[in-house]
């Protein structure tokens, strides 16, 4: 297993893309599949990823971010009128990750400083960009914390930190000569799109290397296929939806009038 780590590790810079910032160098990581297949039985499935440390005295700490496609997101608070809880309160954002996951060595808090989180976007929150006013007596971070919370209940949003060891279970395994593993698990109702994994190595509370590479979680087979007829024939698929209805009502009702 770990000569499969570092074949890996010294290969994932001539086949992944550059990492975004301004680092001068990159760090060393790939995944074990960049591309996921979905079926008609698929439950989730995960992402690893692989990487190698190349300070030889191992400092330093790791953090994987798995981000999904960013798209809109649409909140509204709840609120009393004459007994009733109503919806209300609406506030838009124009996009927000919809799927998050960041794994660390450490807490992030530990590892960078806050203004290093928010320009590298290790928080789900500091990616989420409002549209639209927030009501009175509330502010934009009131409804960033809220559209993380909901998506962390969901699954969408996650977060771990730690070292795998003999006794515990962290976000990031380490091996001998600085290589290291890390999973991100992706729930049945991830979207199923094109996936970011961001590879960061941080020393000293500095970014000193990163690495970015592309997942892509696709449909096969006839989930595809009515997939794609959905989105690209919108009309006939509907039209199509209809006469199947139809069809299958008709079928039922033959069949029972003969019984």
């Amino acid at each position: 297993m770990l000569a499969a780590l570092a074949l890996l590790a010294f290969v994932a810079p001539a086949h992944a893309q550059r990492q975004p910032g301004d680092v001068a160098r990159d760090l060393p990581a790939a995944v074990a599949e960049d591309r996921i297949s979905v079926g008609s039985d698929y439950r989730g499935s995960s992402i690893t990823v692989f990487g190698f440390n190349p300070d030889r005295r191992g400092r330093g700490d790791i953090v994987v971010v798995v981000r999904g496609p960013d798209k809109p997101a649409t909140l509204m608070r709840k609120r009393r009128v004459f007994g009733l809880w109503v919806n209300g309160d609406r506030v838009a954002f124009a996009s927000a990750p919809t799927f998050f996951a960041v794994l660390s060595s450490r807490s992030l808090n530990e590892i960078a400083p806050a203004a290093a989180i928010r320009r590298y976007e290790l928080d789900p929150a500091a990616s989420a960009e409002l549209a639209s006013q927030t009501p009175r007596g509330s502010t934009g971070a009131d409804y960033r914390a809220a559209l993380v919370r909901l998506r962390r209940a969901q699954g969408l949003y996650q977060e771990q930190a730690g070292v795998t060891g003999e006794t515990n279970q962290g976000a990031i395994t380490l091996y001998r000569g600085g290589l290291f593993r890390a999973v991100v698990r992706l729930p049945a109702n991830a979207p199923i799109d094109e996936y970011q994994v961001d590879t960061y190595l941080f020393r000293d509370r500095r970014l000193i290397s990163s690495q970015r590479t592309p997942v892509n979680i696709a449909r096969i087979g006839i989930e595809r296929n009515i997939h794609d007829l959905a989105n690209q024939y919108p009309l006939f698929y509907g039209l199509l939806t209809v006469l199947l209805a139809l069809g299958i009502g008709w079928g039922a009702a033959a069949l029972f009038r003969r019984s």
